[in-house]
């Protein structure tokens, strides 16, 4: 495995180790956005256990054998590049969150990236990811930093 990065990917500014790494290594995601945070990392660095285990229990992947899709998960990173998270909004109830972020991805030099929707819920006391509403790329503005949650309703509405 690849050494770990110093700068955390997830775009906090913080190194690794203190910002998703602890994450990795054990702790509780406190918000939605540090658990999609913290999953964007495990993307780069190539953590599908970790990817795996913060799925909801209603996630259809729950399904599918854990060797398997930890595997799998774990090689995204050697098909992409994972470039750049941008969270453009998050807020959570006590048991339900949302993230509205934009993800720079590319694949074999194909512009893979998007922006997501994604809906959290809270298992056991902890974030779980549990679905997604996607828009690709060629679908967004060429400007998303000022996206808001209900210009990408509508942009998604638009399929």
């Amino acid at each position: 495995m690849p050494p770990l990065p110093r700068e955390c990917p997830c775009g906090s500014n913080q190194r690794y180790r203190a910002c998703c790494g602890a994450l990795h290594d054990g702790a509780i995601a406190e918000t939605p956005e540090a658990l999609m945070r913290s999953r964007w990392s495990a993307f780069v660095v190539g953590r599908g256990d970790y990817l795996f285990e913060t799925l909801a229990s209603s996630h259809p992947d729950r399904a599918a054998p854990r060797e398997a899709a930890v595997r799998e998960l774990s090689r995204a990173r050697e098909r992409q590049r994972f470039l750049r998270l941008s969270v453009l909004h998050a807020s959570a109830s006590e048991d339900e969150g949302e993230v509205l972020f934009v993800a720079r991805i590319f694949e074999k030099g194909v512009d893979r990236s998007f922006a997501e929707l994604s809906r959290f819920t809270r298992e056991d006391g902890a974030w779980r990811y549990e679905s997604g509403v996607l828009v690709p790329a060629d679908r967004l503005p060429e400007d998303t930093s000022a996206m808001t949650r209900d210009a990408f309703l509508a942009l998604a509405s638009e399929a």
